[in-house]
């Protein structure tokens, strides 16, 4: 039998699939400092990581009793392929009490964090040869997760300006083929930390009901808004039936650990997506699900205001000590847990510039090259760690900055 040629080898002999140099996209090399930070904190070594957009908030007690006492009922079997009828049921109600529409349970698919349930979502609405937009700068796992089904990734520059509109017509059709299936949207956007408003949604819906595409909305972040209100695609009329809702508890109730989340969709994309959960999981834990269940109650809504209003805070507070340093420019986040910044008058690429800084003063941050190719002028910093952190690191930034 002849072998494909469009694998790759080790040894010669044993060979891959295509889909590893899929997947292998710069985005996921930009990780490196994050990761050669982790082993030095591991090592014990006096390092300042900005990276992870991991709170330090503890899960909320009540949603960690829920679990133990799932545990010791004895739920630790095979729970239903697409939820638990409990969670799927909360995830809908809290929607409901977030948009106001009337979301139900059967809309629901469970899966294990919103990474899982984008990639099931990319894979239910794009295969090989199809076109998928999505917006630059863009999360750092996007990229690969549109190519690992074979699918072409179209990126639209987004406006990087202070004021002004994100995200264009113009821009947005100039990336649309026939072979286009969707658009990925992110808002509030991880990394920039823009929020899309209304007008900037309709154009995008409107582009979307022209050429017949899906909107896959990721919403992660939507309970961290703290310049304007979030509003979601499938709230606008005629939007919800070709939108695919992506979300999780990881952000909104420090639960990043957990790996829970879920996607909410028209009936029909449902199905395929019940199918994919099927396929990649068999369902998830049943007693993380139980506590999920907690967590949606109405009760963790205030959970959820407080955390905001800690990050808003936090984004203030690290705003306030990037202004100070004139090599540094960057528009201040409505939303999200990261502020964006160009380090381009420093003479430094963001790839150097985050080399430079934690080889002189142990300070890990990401370079904006794993947000897209046009982002490597920039460096993400993290504002969702503990305040004092967040001042140690800031101090050595200062002190980087004063030494250039």
């Amino acid at each position: 039998m002849e072998l494909s040629q469009n694998t790759d080898t080790l040894d010669g002999s044993l060979r891959f699939s295509a889909h590893t140099r899929a997947i292998a996209s710069e985005g996921a090399a930009g990780w490196a400092i994050a990761d050669a930070a982790a082993d030095a904190l591991d090592r014990g070594e006096d390092v300042v990581s900005l990276c992870l957009g991991d709170t330090s908030f503890d899960t909320p007690v009540r949603i960690t009793d829920a679990a133990i006492r799932s545990l010791r009922a004895g739920r630790t079997h095979y729970a239903p392929v697409p939820g638990t009828p409990e969670l799927r049921r909360n995830v809908a109600r809290a929607q409901n009490r977030f948009d106001l529409q009337d979301w139900s349970a059967d809309q629901v698919t469970v899966f294990a964090g919103a990474q899982n349930a984008l990639f099931a979502a990319m894979m239910t609405v794009a295969g090989a040869g199809d076109e998928v937009l999505y917006l630059e700068p863009w999360y750092a796992t996007y990229e690969a997760t549109i190519r690992a089904g074979g699918a072409v990734a179209r990126p639209v520059k987004l406006s990087m300006d202070a004021g002004g509109a994100r995200l264009s017509l113009e821009s947005i059709l100039a990336q649309v083929t026939e072979r286009t299936r969707a658009i990925l949207l992110n808002s509030p956007n991880n990394p920039g930390g823009y929020v899309l408003d209304r007008a900037e949604l309709e154009t995008v819906a409107s582009v979307a009901e022209r050429h017949n595409l899906w909107i896959i909305s990721d919403e992660v972040y939507r309970n961290a808004v703290f310049d304007g209100a979030f509003l979601s695609a499938a709230s606008l009329p005629g939007i919800r039936e070709r939108t695919i809702i992506v979300n999780s508890l990881s952000k909104s109730h420090a639960m990043t650990g957990w790996r829970v989340g879920w996607t909410l969709s028209p009936p029909s994309a449902a199905a395929h997506l019940q199918n994919m959960a099927q396929c990649m999981l068999f369902g998830s834990p049943t007693f993380v699900q139980d506590a999920a269940a907690v967590a949606l109650e109405e009760a963790g809504d205030e959970e959820m205001l407080f955390f905001s209003n800690e990050l808003r805070r936090r984004r203030d507070l690290m705003s306030a000590e990037l202004s100070r340093l004139p090599q540094l420019r960057f528009v201040r986040p409505a939303g999200g847990m990261f502020c964006f910044v160009d380090v381009s008058a420093t003479g430094f690429s963001g790839t150097q510039f985050a080399e430079r800084l934690f080889a002189a003063e142990g300070l890990a941050v990401v370079p904006g090259v794993a947000f897209g190719p046009n982002m490597h002028s920039f460096i993400r910093l993290s504002f969702s760690g503990a305040e004092d952190l967040i001042a140690k690191g800031l101090g050595r930034l200062r002190r980087f900055c004063e030494a250039l």
